[in-house]
């Protein structure tokens, strides 16, 4: 009777021990099998739009005609206050962030048991559009000067892009963008089994401030 008993334990043992292992393998595939359908999921996205900033500058300009001259071999330089002119321009730009999703690959994708980790593209920064509003530009050109330029009137609105561009390093578009890709990438993964809080989203590097210029793309110069 006990060798009996003995025999039934190790079966009961050996069938459990197979039952975990036929479970740990039917898991292992189901990661493995879901990872293309993953990334078809993902490619579909395309083109992903994450944020959109509307921004509003004026870019001011002002010089004085000035006097010139030497005496006794001093030079001199005097401003006349009856040449002086000035210019403000409202200038109002577009700017999107987005996500190019559509070379997306296996290759982007991290899985370590069931912590997943979906590696993003570098995020691309497009100033969209600038536009002056002409009605608001506002100018004081003294009696004795001649009025601004169409060029230089121009030379002032690019400086003012310019000035917009500079200051997109500072706006933490590269942060939204991915927070705003992870929003929409999320529920793709866990229709896919995978819980939240085991799935992470990132980017292929930390970017800084110096890195965000080579992102953007100026598509008023196209």
């Amino acid at each position: 009777m006990p060798n009996k008993l003995l025999i039934l334990m190790l079966f009961c043992l050996s069938f459990i021990a197979c039952s975990h292992d036929k479970q740990t393998i039917n898991e292992e595939q189901i990661y493995i099998d879901t990872i293309p359908t993953m990334v078809m999921q993902i490619q579909k996205c395309s083109r992903l739009y994450t944020t959109e900033y509307q921004m509003h500058r004026i870019i001011t300009h002002s010089d004085t005609k000035q006097l010139t001259g030497s005496i006794m071999n001093r030079k001199f330089t005097i401003d006349l206050p009856v040449g002086q002119r000035q210019v403000a321009i409202p200038v109002n730009a577009t700017l999107k962030a987005y996500v190019d999703l559509s070379n997306f690959s296996e290759d982007n994708i991290r899985r370590s048991g069931d912590q997943i980790e979906i590696i993003l593209p570098d995020p691309q920064i497009v100033l969209t559009s600038t536009k002056v509003d002409h009605k608001e530009v506002k100018q004081y050109v003294a009696l004795l000067r001649s009025n601004f330029t169409d060029a230089e009137l121009t030379r002032y609105q690019r400086e003012g892009r310019d000035s917009i561009i500079s200051d997109i390093p500072r706006l933490g578009i590269v942060e939204g963008a991915r927070q705003s890709s992870a929003r929409t990438i999320i529920p793709i993964i866990e229709q896919l089994g995978y819980k939240k809080e085991n799935i992470t989203v990132t980017f292929r590097k930390k970017f800084t401030l110096s890195d965000i210029p080579k992102l953007i793309k100026d598509e008023n110069l196209h």
